[in-house]
């Protein structure tokens, strides 16, 4: 049985893309009226145990992953012995379409990161790593406005796309990444502990997106050479010297993108919160997805402002809610003595009392 006939109803469309594992192809559902893109391992990888292994995998990451800033996955099949899984069609296209050389305007820039964070905060508090994020990796989806064929969108157009992030064919568990020996990456973007051999974490994924941003901010990419620069990489021209930015976000991508992973933000979400900060486009909350409770504070994370029933202006906030009082509060007609006063005087009096108390005692005693 074929691809499209397992599918049933779905129509095939055109093929979206194709890669050395995989090919990705628009399908549409006339009877839904909605495109959906599936991805189907290649023939050549398909009897190979691992490489299908990898391939579920990255299904079944996404599928428990569950977040508007991650690619979902809808279904999952096989056919003539090749597994598929259909996903969410990104009909923006990549982030990738956007880079010609020029550079994106940092209030463009800023949200897309912060979307991009988000999904990948979801899969490292899951303990997955990405490992490949880039452009190409990174897709965007619209209002479902058709675009004529071959046309690219604006990149108004795609700085307002929901972005998700895609193609984990590569990620892996943290619990076995110290023990990774194939590199993976595109070494435009990846960390160079990918390269050397040291253990990876979550910080490899903020390098690729500091890396990301670097490239939209500049229209210049981290570095244009091969796994070779990286083993002794070293940091990059600052931003500024390339694209009119401030020193602070110099700071903040300089940072993100350090060799050194001790040296860098400890985590994607403090990472696009920061660069919101420098450049003067504070990222919302609503950005992000809820992390897990477990998880730990981020550094440098949003603050969250909760609702609340409104507190009269008279009424002070620092009361502990145990000893406020219920009954409504009644006018205050007269005008009230200070307790420190009330407590002085009665301080008086009672020295007074304690004075003539004693008097009287010895006055009987010597009588």
């Amino acid at each position: 049985m074929s691809l499209p006939e397992r599918l049933g109803r779905l129509r095939r469309v055109r093929q979206l893309g194709a890669g050395g594992f995989a090919t990705v192809w628009l399908y549409r559902d006339d009877e839904l009226r909605s495109d959906v893109a599936v991805k189907a391992l290649a023939d050549n990888w398909a009897q190979r145990l691992d490489i299908r292994e990898r391939f579920l995998e990255e299904a079944r990451i996404l599928r428990a992953a569950d977040s508007d800033h991650l690619v979902r996955v809808h279904d999952l099949g096989e056919t003539d012995g090749t597994p598929y899984f259909v996903m969410t069609y990104a009909d923006l296209g990549s982030l990738d379409g956007g880079l010609t050389g020029q550079r994106w305007e940092p209030h463009h820039v800023v949200p897309l990161v912060a979307q991009a964070a988000s999904g990948l905060a979801v899969l490292h508090d899951q303990g997955i790593i990405h490992r490949d994020v880039k452009p190409q990796n990174l897709l965007l989806r619209g209002d479902g406005t058709a675009l004529p064929d071959g046309a690219r969108p604006a990149r108004e157009v795609l700085a307002a796309g929901r972005l998700m992030v895609a193609d984990l064919g590569v990620a892996k568990a943290l619990l076995h990444a110290s023990g990774l020996t194939q590199v993976v990456g595109t070494p435009a973007y990846m960390a160079p502990e990918q390269v050397t051999g040291d253990g990876l974490d979550t910080r490899a994924d903020v390098h690729a997106l500091g890396a990301v941003a670097y490239h939209l901010l500049t229209g210049r990419v981290l570095r244009d050479g091969g796994f070779a620069e990286l083993v002794n990489a070293r940091p990059p021209v600052p931003p500024s010297a390339l694209a009119p930015l401030s020193r602070a976000v110099d700071d903040v991508l300089l940072r993100a993108v350090h060799p050194r992973p001790e040296e860098r933000w400890p985590d994607v979400r403090g990472f696009a919160v920061a660069l919101g900060e420098a450049i003067g486009c504070p990222v919302a909350p609503s950005s992000y997805d809820a992390p897990a409770a477990t998880a730990p504070a981020p550094a440098l994370a949003p603050t969250v402002v909760r609702s609340r029933p409104a507190v009269p202006a008279a009424t002070s906030t620092t009361t502990p809610s145990s000893q406020t009082s219920r009954t409504p509060a009644r006018a205050d007609t007269g005008t009230r003595t200070p307790p420190s006063r009330v407590v002085a005087v009665l301080l008086v009096v009672l020295v007074l009392a304690a004075t003539f108390a004693a008097s009287f005692g010895v006055t009987q005693l010597l009588r």
